[in-house]
Formats: C-alpha cells, structure tokens, sequence
C-alpha cells in the first residue's frame, strides 16, 4: 500500500472512531435526559433529518444562506485581494491596513450583527458581517505567508528593475499561493457559520437560520439538531470542494 493509501485509510480511520465516539456520548445523554425536547435520541433525529429534506422551506432557506455565504465570500476575496497587494507593494499601506484588519478582528460578532441589522436589514446583514469575520482571516493567514519571503529576493527583483506589479507576480503571489487552498476554503466554511449565526440573530426571512429560530420556539429539538447536521455536512462538502478546485487550480506554486 502506497503511503498516500496509507493516509486516506487511517484518516478515514480517525474519522469513523471520532463519529463513533460522538453518536455513543449522544446515545448516553438522551438515555440519561430522557426527554426529546432537550436531547432527542438518535433514530428522532436522523427521522427528523428525512423530513427536513423533504421541505420545500428548507431547500428554499437553504439555497437563500449559500447565496448570502457566497456574495459574502466574493465580496471578501475582492478585498482581500486589493488590501494583500496594496499591503505587498507599499510599505506605508500595510502600516494603515494592519491596524484595521487588527481592529476588525477584535469586534464584537453578535453586537456587530445587531447593529448591521439596523443599517442593512435582514438580508444584507448577513453577508457584510460574513466579511467583516472571513477578510481578516484570509488576509492575516496570507500576510504571515508572504512575511517569510527572504528580504535578498525582494532586493534582488528591485536591481534587476522589477516594477511592485512585477515582483508581485513572481514573487509575493507564489509565496502567498500554496497557503490558498487551505485559506480560502476553510475561509468559506467558517463563513458559512458566520451568516446562519446571524440570520439565526436576526430572524432573516427565507434563509435557514429563521427556520431554526422557528424550531427553537417550538422546541422542536429533534428538527433544529438535523437543521444543523445538514448545516454540518454543507460547510464541510464546500470546504473540501473548493480546497480541491484551488489545489488544482494553483498546483503550479507548491512548494
């Protein structure tokens, strides 16, 4: 077995001891609780989980909380783009930006959410806070990168009369690119989270955090818990998705 076999095996492996080990705490504490309107069993929620994709409501919640996600994401790549060459090419823009991108790190989500729902409404206020969470990510994780970048070489490219277009071309951009496929596409899955947090916040209409809001006030636990596996399972499909795109996509640069 090649060692590439032997990886996909024993993470496959891990994968199904860690799933075993949460169904068997899950199994203890609905034994233990004894009550589905605070912990359902298992077989109540997969049932529950049959259901829901069999409402239209869902799949119309659904696709409403991907669209958001991903403006959200298009939106943050947008800037981080700019803001990542701005901060490469001009040393004084990256003494503005830095401080920012500090800044929005440290706000608070939730307050944040509440005041964009005043400003935004339901339906934008999902996706500007999606960016204000997933751009300092990308940009920070990118950042760290492109710090690596022996100072000889950006010397070098300023000799030979390199222009920041160019140097950023051969040299910024292919340190920073084998960090992309695990930046941007674990960046998706935490904005994924980021925006059902705030419709959850905020009642968003046609999304599925409102249907979850609704299934917490009629403690219809059974539902909110499969609301969430498919939540689960949609974040974790994407994130695996594009990390394979952008692998693909940017082979050329690794390492």
């Amino acid at each position: 077995m090649s060692k590439v076999a032997k990886t996909i095996v024993f993470n496959a492996l891990y994968a199904a001891v860690a799933i075993a080990l949460v169904l068997t705490v899950w199994a203890a504490g609905a034994a233990i609780v004894g009550s589905e309107f605070v912990l359902p069993d298992i077989p109540t929620t997969f049932a529950a989980f049959k259901d829901i994709l069999a409402l239209r409501s869902f799949w119309i919640g659904l696709s409403y909380t991907l669209l958001r996600s991903t403006v959200g994401f298009c939106i943050s790549i947008a800037l981080f783009a700019v803001l990542f060459y701005l901060s490469a090419a001009f040393t004084g823009a990256r003494r503005v930006i830095e401080p920012i991108i500090s800044a929005m790190r440290t706000l608070p989500t939730i307050a944040v959410a509440l005041i964009l729902a005043i400003w935004a409404g339901g339906n934008g206020a999902p996706v500007i806070l999606s960016v204000f969470v997933i751009m300092p990510i990308m940009y920070s994780a990118v950042r760290a990168r492109v710090a690596a970048v022996p100072k000889e070489l950006t010397e070098v490219c300023r000799i030979c009369g390199a222009g920041r277009y160019a140097t950023f071309k051969a040299l910024w951009f292919p340190y920073a690119a084998s960090a992309l496929p695990e930046t941007l596409s674990g960046a998706f899955s935490y904005n994924v989270k980021a925006v059902l947090g705030a419709e959850i916040l905020i009642s968003t209409a046609n999304s599925l955090g409102m249907l979850m809001q609704v299934a917490r006030m009629y403690y219809e636990t059974a539902m909110l818990i499969a609301m969430t596996l498919a939540a689960v399972v949609v974040s974790v499909a994407s994130e695996a998705i594009l990390r394979a795109v952008l692998g693909i996509a940017l082979r050329r640069y690794r390492d």
